[in-house]
């Protein structure tokens, strides 16, 4: 029993042991060999290739200023031998050198890597600029253009997406109604823009009187329309007038006489002017002397003592102007008095409301016409004479519009008018009630200047009381008073406003 045992559980004889050794190490050098075979057959004998594929074509086209975005590529690696072999690979695509913004050809490069082997493949990108340049026309709100005219521009833009702002290239012509618009870029891309044009005139044609907007002349004189008109559309329209009134330069009177005109769009405009024929003044005494003149002026009636003063001019054959108002209804017939007696009536507005007459030029001559029909219903006449409330120099005429009084004194001599200051006054508008006083100043006035312009106030009874006195010793020392016309000798402040 004993025996058994060991047999059982003994090692195998050395030379198995050696055989089983040998055995292995052949294996071993087998499988080695083998590795070393395939190694040298799958890197040396069989030649490692990479191979590119792009997406889209080799060669593209992309517009100057549009994103580029580059198709992609694949890459794989397989052998010369082991062809069956596609090793996808990782691409790095570079497209730096792609300039969107400048038409030219680039390059972007695809690089890939499969061990030791590196590859490059290139797509050929050409950046083109056939985008043609973008005119904006710029239009503002209710513009029109007056027939018979050039177009006068609104505006207009052109922008492209190489060149920037290319506004100073455009190119317009105006053609039966139609503007034309083109520019061209660079790159010779043309744009081209149309406006039609809309014609309109709504104004309608513009009188213009070289002697006065008012006419006024003497008994038997001649006369002839001097009236032109023109359109700001057609242009000289003066042989289109049609008058309508007639007047007779033998008679005394104020006339209307009625212009009309219409330009080709069917603007009409319309004109009633007033037409005067004025007496005759009488003719200055011959042995006048020129520099003893005196102008007696009497401002705000006719009031209660005009009728007296009257009849002291009426005493010593003196004639005088009289600037008149509205404002005392109950006296107005003593304007017809005045007249006819030889004197000159004149305006002084309807009103003398500083504030009201003064407010705007439409004011002033809306006060001025009421008194002028008060003047033509007592004469038969309007005048072309008239004086400022306050004089031309006043200044509370700032207090409610700055500059009227300049305005008003070109105005008036548009209109065919003359105003008249004084250099000479009595003091009777507030500074005395004292008829010697008020002498005394007239006096001196009239001592002073060759040609007095003497201002008096019939409203105001001190005034009317100590102007027979005055009369009388003017008259002893040679002076000669004469009424005011257009062609006497005027009196003008300097302006202040």
């Amino acid at each position: 029993m004993q025996n058994i045992d060991r047999r059982q559980g003994s090692s195998p004889p050395p030379g198995r042991r050696r055989r089983r050794k040998h055995t292995i190490r052949n294996v071993l050098i087998t499988v080695i060999l083998v590795l070393a075979a395939v190694l040298i057959f799958v890197f040396g004998i069989n030649k490692w290739q990479i191979r590119f594929s792009l997406e889209g074509g080799r060669e593209v086209t992309s517009e100057c200023g549009t994103p580029y975005r580059d198709a992609g590529a694949s890459a794989e690696a397989t052998g010369s031998i082991l062809s069956f072999v596609h090793h996808p690979l990782e691409v790095q695509v570079s497209t730096e050198h792609v300039n969107i913004h400048e038409p030219g050809t680039y390059t972007v490069t695809y690089t890939a890597k499969f061990l030791w082997v590196s590859a490059t493949d290139t797509r050929t990108v050409n950046i083109v600029d056939t985008t043609p340049p973008v005119i904006e026309l710029k239009h503002i709100d209710d513009y029109y253009t007056l027939p018979h005219h050039s177009y006068e521009e609104e505006g207009f833009t052109a922008t492209d997406n190489h060149d920037g702002d290319i506004s100073s290239r455009v190119e317009s012509e105006e053609r039966d109604g139609v503007v034309y618009y083109s520019v061209t870029d660079n790159a010779g891309n043309k744009a081209t823009a149309e406006r039609e044009i809309f014609y309109d005139d709504r104004n309608a044609p513009v009188f213009h009187f070289p002697s006065g907007e008012e006419v006024f002349l003497y008994k038997g004189d001649t006369w002839k329309s001097d009236v032109t008109a023109d359109d700001d559309a057609d242009g000289d329209v003066t042989k289109k007038i049609k008058i309508s009134g007639k007047v007779n330069t033998n008679k005394v009177g104020t006339y209307t006489v009625t212009y009309t005109v219409s330009d080709e769009w069917g603007n009409e405009a319309k004109f009633s002017r007033y037409v005067t024929v004025k007496r005759k003044p009488a003719a200055a005494p011959e042995n006048m002397d020129p520099k003893k003149v005196i102008y007696l002026t009497f401002d705000d009636g006719p009031g209660p003592y005009t009728k007296e003063l009257l009849a002291i001019l009426k005493k010593h054959k003196v004639k005088a102007t009289f600037f008149v108002t509205a404002a005392f209804e109950d006296y107005q017939d003593l304007i017809k008095a005045e007249y006819k007696a030889g004197h000159t009536v004149a305006v002084h507005t309807a009103t003398h409301d500083y504030e009201q007459i003064y407010s705007s030029s439409e004011a002033f001559w809306d006060d001025f016409n009421k008194m002028e029909e008060v003047i033509q219903k007592q004469t038969g006449c309007r005048t072309d004479i008239f004086r400022f409330p306050g004089g031309a120099s006043n200044t509370i005429s700032a207090n409610y519009c700055e500059g009227i009084m300049t305005k008003l004194a070109a105005e008036s001599e548009a209109k065919g008018y003359t105003y008249v200051d004084w250099n000479v006054t009595s003091g009777d508008a507030g500074d005395t009630t004292s008829g010697d006083v008020m002498y005394e100043n007239m006096m001196n006035g009239i001592h002073t200047y060759e040609n007095s312009f003497i201002l008096c106030h019939d409203i105001k009874d001190y005034t009317v009381g100590m102007m027979d006195r005055f009369i009388t010793d003017a008259l002893k020392e040679g002076y000669t008073f004469l009424p005011i016309t257009s062609e006497s000798n005027t009196c003008h402040h300097a302006i202040n406003n």
